[in-house]
């Protein structure tokens, strides 16, 4: 007999033994039939459920409903590691059949040691045909640099495309990472007012006061281009409206002495309708913020070590948008 380590509790099966008539050799095969290593206690599939449980809830919590079914008791220790385990072997690329537009995005991490967001996730996203998004790439690493390590598996995919066009939240450093790849950038719209509301507070403009309103509506209403795709002619002129208006918008901040606000706007002029304009891209705001949310729902419960953390978030990541599954 051969005990094998379930969900489900501790399991017992005969080895079912084969002997080769020609050499007269005998084999166990009752670990081949079920796809399971020899001498190992716990199975694949076994470790892979406990990763994708432990990704998704608190250790604890994962022990309370296995214990719910079964008497087998799997330590804390036994969960980390199957997360450790099933998070390694997760590995993101690009595919060749999917669309050429991609985003970029980080978010920092409470990692043991290093601050409360003292590591940033690095996540790469490649939009599918169907209007979705996959993973293509993630790593950790420190906050503005790295991307490099990222890209680099990957680059010689990337060159497929001819060109592709990137959705950055205005995050220079992600270009170092793809030097030798033509790359067309569009600005995440969604982030520019997001992040103009910082600025404004670095500025030390009051919240809700006249300024602040007058120039977030601004900001706003430049962003929004919902009904830019109609016609061609139309949609030219409405960029150039926009553009005008940008830049009026900058030149009130400058006299006003938002010098913050105004140096932000500046560097998001030169690429926010980028794609919009060559009219290539399927969208202007980045997707990627739901796979943020997505896997800081988990990440945020506790601090982390690095290895952990990138196998929590890598689990995660493939679970809801890559068709992951035990």
């Amino acid at each position: 007999m051969t005990s094998i380590f379930t969900i489900f509790g501790k399991i017992r099966v005969p080895q079912i033994q084969v002997k080769n008539h020609d050499t007269g050799k005998r084999v166990y095969i009752s670990r081949l039939l079920l796809g399971i290593e020899a001498r190992k206690r716990v199975p694949e599939i076994t470790t892979k459920m406990l990763g994708l449980m432990g990704a998704l809830s608190p250790y604890r919590v994962v022990r309370k409903i296995v214990s719910m079914f079964t008497e087998v008791r799997f330590t804390l220790m036994t969960i980390l590691r199957s997360v450790r385990k099933t998070g390694e072997g997760i590995d993101f690329t690009v595919k060749p059949d999917e669309t050429g537009e991609f985003e970029a995005d980080g978010t920092g991490l409470p990692i043991i040691k290093g601050g409360k967001r003292g590591k940033e996730l690095k996540v790469l996203a490649q939009r599918k045909q169907n209007g979705g998004i996959r993973i293509a790439g993630m790593i950790i690493g420190k906050y503005k640099g790295g991307w490099g390590k990222l890209f680099k598996p990957i680059k010689k995919v990337l060159k497929t495309f001819g060109e592709i066009f990137l959705v950055t939240d205005g995050d220079v450093s992600i270009l170092k990472g793809i030097k030798g790849i033509r790359v067309i950038i569009q600005r995440c719209l969604f982030h520019i007012p997001h992040e103009t509301k910082y600025t404004l507070w670095k500025d030390k403009v009051k919240r809700r006061s006249e300024d602040w309103a007058y120039i977030l509506a601004k900001v706003l209403e430049i962003t929004n281009i919902k009904r830019i795709r109609d016609r061609t002619e139309i949609a030219e002129n409405i960029i150039k409206w926009k553009k005008e208006h940008l830049i009026k918008l900058i030149d009130f901040c400058r006299n006003k002495g938002y010098n913050h606000t105004a140096i932000y706007l500046e560097n998001a002029r030169e690429n926010i309708f980028g794609g919009i304009e060559r009219r290539a891209m399927g969208g202007t705001t980045s997707l990627i913020e739901r796979v943020m949310r997505t896997i800081n729902a988990r990440i945020d419960i506790a601090q982390w070590s690095e290895r952990t953390a990138l196998a929590v978030a890598k689990i995660r990541g493939a679970y809801y948008y890559n068709g992951f599954d035990v």
